[in-house]
């Protein structure tokens, strides 16, 4: 049971969020996507966005970053962060979730919603669901390496090979569809 749930979103619809947000800044031909150095361009444009790096024990163990939608605050484990600086694959995907989660209910306005009535929701309205899904088509341009294996996927991209694998799986079942 989720918490919350937002506007259902297909990652098809997901994916041209992403490609949106390379063609913004500029970087719809980048294999290689600057999550890091996005964080520092998304306040220079957004008044309403900012980010900090935090000690670890400042956020719950399982917990590497969370976004404050109402504030548009993300905070970043300090250890996740210099991993994803040194080019740690789990860890720019980490810092993509929450950019993704800042863009979807911040900036394209997807509606969220409380779940009071603790019903089980579909994973296409699931929020968790779509800042992942984003996330991996951010970092994971179908476009760019759709042809590529996993093992060039995870080099091209600096990604894990579980992020590479997951992509490249629905990429996968959307061609034979």
């Amino acid at each position: 049971m989720a918490d919350y749930f937002v506007e259902a979103k297909s990652r098809r619809e997901l994916r041209k969020c992403a490609e949106l947000v390379r063609k913004t800044f500029h970087l719809e031909d980048v294999v290689y996507f600057p999550i890091v150095q996005l964080l520092d361009v998304l306040g220079e444009i957004f008044e309403s966005f900012s980010y900090e790096i935090v000690e670890d024990s400042e956020l719950p163990a399982n917990v590497h970053g969370d976004t404050d939608v109402t504030s548009g605050h993300i905070r970043i484990k300090e250890s996740v962060y210099n991993r994803a600086c040194n080019g740690k694959g789990r860890d720019r995907m980490t810092i993509a979730h929450e950019i993704c989660h800042y863009i979807t209910l911040c900036v394209l306005g997807f509606k969220l919603q409380r779940n009071f009535g603790g019903e089980e929701i579909s994973t296409c309205n699931d929020p968790e669901w779509q800042a992942k899904c984003m996330a991996g088509e951010l970092m994971i341009s179908k476009r760019l390496v759709g042809n590529k294996s996993i093992n060039e996927i995870v080099e091209a991209c600096g990604v894990s090979e579980n992020a590479a694998s997951y992509q490249k799986r629905k990429f996968m079942e959307e061609d034979e569809k």
